[in-house]
């Protein structure tokens, strides 16, 4: 996907020429293969620790909206009553929360980076001691 749809590209002309590519350790983002596209492109690759949503927004965003679908211990009949609640909580989501999401990045970015300084490749709760 990376290669075939031109997105490292993309990501470059968006947002900065010098993409920090952040993958959460998953066998396929550390693969032969992706470790060797992200070399040929001169991507900079940024390890997350195992098990740190915390530092992935859409980990993030995924657990607002399910916790806004299943609000009230709320439970589903048909797919498609399931499909209309995560519409409807997506369609509901507040502006600023994804602002503040977004804006977290960076803070994100230079925790990861002390992490990586300090040799840390376990969970980040098991670093907080830094």
């Amino acid at each position: 996907m990376l290669w075939d749809d031109h997105v490292l590209d993309r990501c470059r002309q968006m947002v900065n020429p010098n993409v920090v590519f952040l993958q959460d350790n998953a066998p396929v983002h550390a693969s032969r293969l992706v470790n060797n596209i992200m070399n040929n492109e001169n991507v900079e690759l940024l390890d997350r620790p195992a098990y740190s949503p915390d530092f992935n927004i859409i980990e993030q965003l995924w657990r607002i909206l399910a916790r806004n679908v299943y609000e009230g211990a709320r439970q589903y009949e048909t797919v498609l009553e399931l499909k209309y609640a995560s519409l409807l909580a997506w369609e509901s989501m507040d502006q600023p929360v994804l602002a503040t999401l977004y804006a977290s990045l960076p803070n994100a970015y230079l925790t990861l980076r002390t992490l990586e300084a300090h040799n840390c490749k376990e969970t980040a709760t098991k670093c907080d001691s830094l």
